[in-house]
């Protein structure tokens, strides 16, 4: 880790974060709740998202304060980025793009990142992007799969898919509350 250097993650406190979020749509103050009780008071907080490092097995959480109208499996709204580290190979970028346009490669940091409405969401479309990465299932395959198995019957259903990711991400830290940081040389 030439050049890098890990940093205790301040969090901000719960009255500025309840304070902020006050004025949010009820979708986006409701999914604040759920996270903060899940992760704590986040890292940073602007008028538009809160931001958590290295929270549960996340690289980076961050909930927006407005949605995007998103239609697939059904209609929702997207309030929720979540990315692990992730090096996918170049030549699977167009497959998983192609499968949910939710799903954000970034090659030169090598993570891959969910964006929709819930954290269950993003876990179950990260371990399918992941198994086409991996060659397990084809585009098809994990489309069928998420709409046979993402609907609100199947929702209260044990899913290991939906429930943890089925993957080891490529690199976290130990330490849930550090930070990695690049230094000058």
């Amino acid at each position: 880790m030439h050049g890098m250097t890990r940093i205790k993650a301040p969090r901000i406190q719960g009255s500025a974060v309840q304070d902020l979020i006050s004025s949010w749509p009820n979708a986006s103050r409701k999914m604040a709740s759920i996270l903060i009780h899940s992760y704590g008071m986040p890292h940073e907080a602007t008028q538009t998202m809160l931001i958590w490092h290295y929270n549960g097995p996340w690289k980076r959480t961050v909930l927006h304060r407005e949605g995007v109208r998103h239609n697939v499996p059904h209609p929702h709204i997207d309030l929720l980025e979540q990315t692990v580290d992730a090096m996918i190979p170049t030549d699977k970028h167009d497959e998983i793009a192609a499968f949910d346009g939710s799903i954000l490669l970034d090659k030169t940091r090598g993570e891959m990142t969910a964006f929709c409405e819930n954290e269950h969401t993003n876990t179950l479309i990260l371990n399918l992007a992941h198994e086409i990465a991996i060659e397990k299932k084809t585009i098809e395959q994990a489309r069928d799969f998420m709409e046979k198995f993402e609907g609100p019957i199947h929702a209260s259903w044990p899913n290991p898919y939906r429930d943890s990711l089925q993957f080891t991400p490529t690199i976290l830290p130990n330490n849930q509350d550090t930070m990695v940081t690049q230094q000058p040389d």
